[in-house]
């Protein structure tokens, strides 16, 4: 089995989505027997996130990458086309993931897991179309159908991305003690925030605790981002808010009346009208629980070994 190489990017800035779907590729090639290493443009937030790991610290998005007898997965938003080009010729198979469809990929294999409307693009690569193909960590392969769909809203889940980049999570939190004082709040937090009153925090969870809070949770507030997949996947219906430019095909493409509900753009002063909005619709028993089966239908399949499979071709 070859080694992986996982060229990626992540920081407090641009938030740690790449490198968290990315560590659901390595968990599995480790557990096939293989070796992972990082080639990561990143700061103290991704480093927390790969303690442990084989890492190199480098802008590489622009650089000569030296081949490698290897393969390799690469999950950027500002790698060059020739950086990639390079990658493709010196690798043994390359996977590119892309939210946003921005370049026209050399020879290799392309996901792009947003939800939509598969259509032509130019490249010599070959794509992979849909959520089913979003690599999801371990845990989440096994997620039951659920089943249990509460009367009433108990319990709510704010996840607003690896390190909030918007500073949401402390006015969504007093918004809601105001509106609805008698939902029990959890809440995903990079470290713990003295802002947050009267609501449990969670810091770094691995992939198990997340899927058992997920699934005993009625409901989220999420960012639009990399989490989406999970929360479908644990059939968590909830309202998601676009909190940066390349969320705009995901927050489209995931709303929708078997989806989850739109709360619109972080920065639009409507915000919080449409968050009202959703959760009196969402406050229906019936409307759970069929957003639940649709958003679980949408993930009933494993792209991370498929994808893993094609990797490990010979």
């Amino acid at each position: 089995m070859l080694p992986l190489w996982i060229f990626s990017e992540g920081d407090k800035a641009r938030g740690l989505g790449h490198l968290s779907r990315c560590c659901a590729y390595a968990a599995a090639w480790r557990a096939q027997g293989g070796t992972v290493h990082w080639v990561v443009d990143g700061d103290k937030f991704a480093g927390s996130l790969l303690e442990g790991d084989s890492v190199s610290w480098e802008a590489w998005q622009d650089k000569n990458v030296p081949p490698q007898n290897a393969v390799a997965i690469v999950d950027s938003y500002s790698a060059s086309l020739t950086t990639l080009e390079c990658i493709s010729a010196g690798f043994v198979r390359v996977i590119y993931l892309d939210d946003t469809r921005r370049l026209a990929y050399p020879e290799g294999r392309v996901i792009h897991a947003s939800p939509g409307v598969p259509d032509s693009q130019p490249g010599a690569a070959i794509w992979q179309w849909g959520p089913s193909w979003q690599p999801l960590r371990p845990p989440f392969w096994s997620v039951p159908a659920r089943t249990r769909i509460s009367a009433r809203i108990e319990r709510l889940l704010i996840i607003m991305g690896g390190t909030d980049i918007r500073d949401l999570t402390p006015g969504l939190v007093a918004w809601l003690h105001r509106h609805h004082p008698e939902v029990e709040l959890e809440v995903i937090t990079q470290k713990h925030d003295s802002r947050l009153l009267e609501c449990r925090q969670h810091h770094r969870l691995d992939a198990g605790q997340m899927v058992e809070l997920m699934s005993r949770c009625d409901l989220a507030i999420s960012a639009a981002g990399q989490v989406s997949y999970e929360l479908a996947r644990c059939g968590l219906p909830g309202l998601l808010i676009g909190v940066a430019d390349n969320q705009a095909e995901q927050l489209a493409g995931w709303c929708d009346p078997d989806g989850f509900v739109s709360g619109g753009w972080w920065h639009e002063e409507g915000l919080y009208t449409q968050l009202a909005q959703g959760l009196a619709l969402l406050g229906s028993q019936d409307e759970r629980a069929r957003r639940a089966r649709g958003l679980q239908a949408r993930m009933n399949g494993n792209g991370t070994l498929e994808a893993l499979a094609w990797l490990n071709q010979r």
